[in-house]
């Protein structure tokens, strides 16, 4: 009987030490939001598709501030958990300039390791996590990172932000600016932007 158990423990430890490992090389979730900004100010876009990794992604739609804020804030999505995104590709359209712009930017490197350090420096319940990425009517996009007090009222001397990326240019792409020709007219009419030649 000893023999049995001997082996069968022979057996399973290897078992066990594999799928541990299997286990752990998966990366991390976690429980973040996504906000988007758009802007600056006067320069209103319209996210059309907003990916994380080529893989998952989260809506953006017309944007009209929020990039040239610090930290920028803008539209919030929350999620299911997700690892630390590797790189973010968008494509927008700029009201102003007429112009569709599009990205796919790398994250640096050590980016998921910052993210981890950051939920043991800020812990969750006590901070809401916030991935921000933000794309201007200039054709620039950007990406920070938030850990929000939410037990601090109105003392945000808590909270922390850091920039990921600053200033990354996008290029500009194919699109049909009609598309959009009422919506611009709008922002025009508002007093948004001054018409094209004036």
């Amino acid at each position: 009987m000893t023999a049995k158990y001997s082996m069968l423990r022979a057996l399973l430890v290897p078992l066990s030490l594999t799928l541990t490992t299997a286990c752990s090389s998966e990366p991390r979730e976690y429980n973040f939001v996504i906000s988007v900004a758009g802007g600056p100010t006067a320069w209103p876009v319209r996210v059309e598709e907003l990916t994380f990794d080529n893989n998952w992604s989260a809506p953006g739609g017309i944007l009209r501030g929020g990039f040239d804020d610090s930290p920028p804030g803008g539209a919030m999505v929350i999620l299911s958990p997700k690892p630390a995104p590797k790189s973010v590709q968008a494509r927008w359209y700029s009201y102003r300039t007429k112009t569709f712009h599009q990205i796919d930017l790398s994250l640096p490197e050590d980016f998921s390791d910052r993210v981890e350090e950051l939920y043991e420096e800020f812990p969750q319940p006590h901070y809401l996590h916030t991935l921000i990425v933000g794309f201007s009517g200039k054709g620039e996009a950007l990406v920070w990172w938030e850990a929000f007090c939410l037990q601090c009222d109105q003392d945000r001397s808590q909270d922390f932000s850091t920039p990921i990326v600053e200033n990354a240019q996008a290029n500009v792409v194919e699109g049909d600016p009609s598309r959009y020709r009422s919506q611009t007219e709008q922002f025009i009419s508002e007093g948004l932007f001054p018409s094209p030649g004036e």
